[in-house]
C-alpha cells in the first residue's frame, strides 16, 4: 500500500492521531534494565532511572551489559532521533543473592515462596512524559521467556513470573508512542516492605536481594551506529 511520503509497495500503519510509520524504517527491539529488591526495604523504585555503567536501582554495584541495554537514564528520555511504539512490558526475576551484592557473588534460582512473597505485596506501574499510563500487578506483566526445568529432584524449584511463552506477554491493543528526550520510567512499589529470606543451597546466609528485569517490546526507530 502505498502512502505520500513511502515508496509504492512499503507497508504502513496509521495510528489513531494520523501518523503513518513505514515499517521498513523501524526494527522489533526491546529495552531492558535491572532493578534491585531488598529484604525489609519499602523503598519506591525506579525502574530505567539509571543506565549502564551506572548504580543499579536499588543497589550500589554498577550496571553491565547483562542488567541493561540503556547508555543513560530514561529520566531524560529516549536518545536523539528515537521513537519507541511500545507494545507491551515484561517483568522477570533473574537471580537470588545476598547483601552485599556482587555480579560474581553467589545466587540461586529465585523460590516460588520468594516470588510469592514479591509478588503479593508490589504494584507496578509505567510513566511517560509525566503521565501514568499501565498500571497492575507483576503478575500482569509476565515475562513470557525464560528457563524452562524438567528434573525429577523434588527439591529443585525454579520459580518465574508466568510460563516461557512469548505469547503470554501482555500486549497492548494501541502503543505508547515514545519520542526522544521525553522522560520514561516504571515505578515498582512495595506497598509493605519486602520480605525476602530464601534459604541458600550453599549453606550459608539466607538470600535477602532479588535481582529483576523489566523490559520493554515494541517497534523501534533509531540512527543504526
Amino acid at each position: 500500500m502505498g502512502n505520500v511520503g513511502t515508496a509504492p509497495g512499503t507497508t504502513t500503519i496509521t495510528l489513531p492521531g494520523g501518523m503513518t510509520v513505514a515499517l521498513s524504517d523501524w526494527i522489533d527491539d526491546k529495552q531492558w534494565t535491572t532493578v534491585q529488591l531488598n529484604n525489609a526495604s519499602q523503598e519506591e523504585l525506579q525502574a530505567f532511572a539509571t543506565g549502564r555503567s551506572q548504580p543499579i536501582v536499588g543497589g550500589t554495584r554498577n550496571n553491565t551489559l547483562i542488567d541493561t541495554n540503556i547508555k543513560g537514564t530514561g529520566l531524560t528520555g529516549l536518545n536523539k532521533a528515537w521513537e519507541f511504539m511500545v507494545y507491551g512490558w515484561a517483568l522477570e526475576y533473574i537471580r537470588a543473592t545476598r547483601t552485599p551484592s556482587t555480579l560474581a557473588g553467589f545466587s540461586d534460582p529465585v523460590s516460588f515462596d520468594t516470588v510469592f512473597q514479591i509478588q503479593r505485596r508490589t504494584f507496578v506501574q509505567y510513566n511517560y512524559n509525566g503521565k501514568d499510563y499501565c498500571q497492575g500487578l507483576i503478575q500482569d506483566f509476565p515475562a513470557g521467556h525464560g528457563i524452562s526445568l524438567f528434573t525429577t529432584n523434588a527439591a529443585t524449584e525454579l520459580a518465574q513470573n508466568g510460563i516461557p511463552s512469548p505469547r503470554d506477554r501482555v500486549a497492548l491493543v494501541l502503543p505508547v508512542r515514545e519520542r526522544e528526550l521525553l522522560s520514561y520510567s516504571m515505578s515498582i512499589v512495595p506497598v509493605v516492605a519486602f520480605a525476602i529470606a530464601q534459604p541458600a543451597t550453599d549453606g550459608g546466609a539466607d538470600l535477602d536481594v532479588v535481582d529483576f528485569r523489566v523490559i520493554k517490546n515494541g517497534l523501534i526507530k533509531r540512527i543504526v551506529n
